[in-house]
């Protein structure tokens, strides 16, 4: 078996990106062969893995981008393949015409995220191609998996659920090593990307007004993205700035992760949130904003975490306050805890993968 990982770009810290790598090292761990197609030509850095490069972005990138992957796809005998993103899938799509391998087209966010430049009707039109070849739609929760249903029913056999590869030796592993410098001693913690669907503009709002009715841990942030000095600014016209640490990006966050007093996330948009799931590995307490896929799935009804409305600041101020006054809603057993993450441990991501292939 030669498994091929198709995406349009590799940023590094990128949540698809990271759980396309610990996904691509069970299968390396399981004896398979494990490349990457990168179209616009970063490298992925996973020790025994092979990067070949497309061409580039754009109209003409993808028409190239088409052309390698499938002279690559017989060269190299790949057998099976997973894309992430509509361009990836796309090319892939075209690059697998009439070919014989195995194809899994993967969607890791909500229909009608606002980052994505297609809508819902283009993305219909779209996963109604991937399915009208032998191809299999794979979603990273079971509340995606029933929108694309919804979309498609007569494509319900072939839209099949995934869970993300997030829970690996490495990660507990990573934990264990020192915080950064000039991390307060006593913390919550918000971690991602800094742009406006993951929420951190709501988060600053919900801490200050939380501030106004008791004393609370200081705030950190880590992550960096284009709203960094907006955000910034934020803090400051707020009066929190001495109260909130933006730590920018870490090649290592799982110390920060572990450590803190509580994780937020106050995201607006998910698929399935990886740190979400990171958090409950290393045994932090959580309170979680109920965006439309992913956070209450997770939590299973909050019974692993505090769910507070989305995209409302008092609700996550109220959240905050909670945590303080009534800990236990944020305390679940460890068996509650394992059996939770179980799904999103590699071993048992990769296997799921293997039965979509093989149905």
């Amino acid at each position: 078996m030669h498994i091929l990982f198709i995406l349009k770009d590799f940023r590094v810290g990128g949540g698809i990106e990271r759980v396309q790598q610990r996904l691509s090292e069970q299968f390396l761990k399981d004896g398979q062969r494990v490349s990457f197609f990168v179209m616009n030509g970063d490298t992925a850095n996973t020790a025994g893995v092979q990067t070949l490069n497309g061409a580039g972005g754009g109209i003409v990138g993808l028409l190239k981008s088409i052309v390698l992957l499938r002279r690559l796809i017989r060269r190299e005998g790949i057998t099976h393949l997973i894309s992430a993103k509509e361009q990836a899938n796309l090319c892939t799509w075209f690059a697998t015409l009439g070919l014989p391998c195995k194809v899994i087209y993967s969607r890791h966010a909500t229909l009608d995220c606002s980052e994505q430049k297609t809508g819902p009707s283009s993305l219909r039109l779209l996963y109604a191609l991937y399915l009208c070849g032998s191809g299999k739609v794979v979603t990273v929760s079971t509340a995606l998996r029933q929108s694309l249903v919804d979309l498609m029913p007569w494509g319900r056999q072939r839209i099949r659920y995934c869970p993300n590869a997030v829970v690996t030796d490495q990660l507990l592993q990573a934990s264990k090593a020192p915080l950064p410098d000039g991390i307060p001693r006593d913390y919550w913690l918000g971690l991602g990307r800094l742009v406006e669907p993951k929420g951190f503009h709501l988060l600053l709002d919900a801490y200050a007004l939380a501030l106004r009715s008791k004393a609370l841990p200081d705030l950190v942030i880590a992550g960096d993205g284009p709203l960094l000095d907006a955000l910034t600014a934020q803090a400051r016209q707020l009066g929190i700035s001495d109260r909130v640490h933006f730590s920018g990006y870490l090649s290592n966050p799982y110390p920060l992760l572990r450590h803190a007093r509580l994780f937020i996330l106050s995201s607006l948009q998910e698929g399935m949130p990886t740190v979400l799931i990171e958090a409950l590995a290393l045994g932090t307490h959580v309170l979680a904003c109920d965006c439309e896929s992913g956070p209450r799935e997770l939590l299973d009804n909050g019974r692993l975490g505090q769910l507070v409305n989305v995209n409302d600041v008092p609700a996550l101020a109220n959240g905050m306050l909670r945590s303080l006054t009534s800990p236990d809603c944020v305390a679940p057993s460890a068996k509650m805890l394992a059996d939770a993450i179980h799904p999103y441990t590699s071993q048992y991501a990769a296997k799921t993968y293997y039965q979509v292939w093989n149905q």
